[in-house]
Formats: C-alpha cells, sequence, structure tokens
C-alpha cells in the first residue's frame, strides 16, 4: 500500500509541475517568437545598415585626405615663408654689417650733400625769379 499511496503522491507532484511549468513554457515560447521577428527585422535592414555605414567610411576617407593634402599645401607655404624670411634676416644682417664701412658712410654723405646741394640751388634760383 506504501507504494501504491507514493506513486500517487509522484503522480500527483509530476501533474502539478507540469501544470505550474505551462506559463514558463509559454513565456519562453513568446520570447522565442519575438526574438524571430526581430532576427528577421535585423536581417532585412542589416544590408542598409552596411551599405550606410560603408558610405560613410568612404566619406570620412575622403574628407581625411582633403584635409591631408590642404595640410600639406600649407606646411609647404609655411616652409616657403619661413625660408623667406631667413633671407630677408641674412640680407639684413649683411646691409647692417655693411653700413658700418667707411664706402657706405661716404655713399651715404655724398647723397646727403647732393641733395642739400639740389635744395639749395631750386631756393637760389627761385628766389631770383620772385625779385
Amino acid at each position: 500500500m506504501f507504494l501504491e499511496i507514493s506513486i500517487v503522491v509522484l503522480s500527483f507532484v509530476f501533474l502539478l509541475m507540469a501544470v505550474l511549468s505551462v506559463p514558463f513554457l509559454l513565456q519562453i515560447w513568446r520570447t522565442a517568437k519575438s526574438m524571430a521577428t526581430t532576427l528577421q527585422m535585423l536581417n532585412e535592414s542589416l544590408p542598409g545598415i552596411l551599405n550606410n555605414l560603408e558610405e560613410i567610411t568612404m566619406n570620412i576617407n575622403k574628407a581625411t585626405r582633403t584635409v591631408n593634402q590642404q595640410i600639406e599645401g600649407l606646411s609647404l607655404v609655411a616652409m616657403r615663408i619661413q625660408g623667406l624670411l631667413g633671407i630677408v634676416s641674412d640680407i639684413e644682417n649683411v646691409l647692417h654689417v655693411g653700413a658700418r664701412l667707411p664706402v657706405f658712410k661716404a655713399v651715404r654723405n655724398a647723397f646727403a650733400v647732393l641733395t642739400g646741394v639740389r635744395v639749395f640751388l631750386k631756393v637760389f634760383l627761385s628766389s631770383h625769379r620772385c625779385e
């Protein structure tokens, strides 16, 4: 008799577990169904997303190349300007050192004397005309 009661109790427990697991199984089935729908939508839209991503990557690469070319151009211009300023600085140093030589002082004084003589003659000749 004990064996029969044990089998009945075990059968009742098994039946109770089966009945209580039905909601869990239904929820798992609904989740699997929604996952299948989501997976199908993702598979349909994934090629478009990948095409957009590829297009964006190409645009970024083009923009990067253009910026690099512009920076290289500006770098060349900056190097040329720097070289030109170096040449101007060298010429300034040569002229500054050369201006201290007596030859340049004599030429500068000669130009000053010539300018003074020209102004004197201009004033002198214009004063005779006024009289």
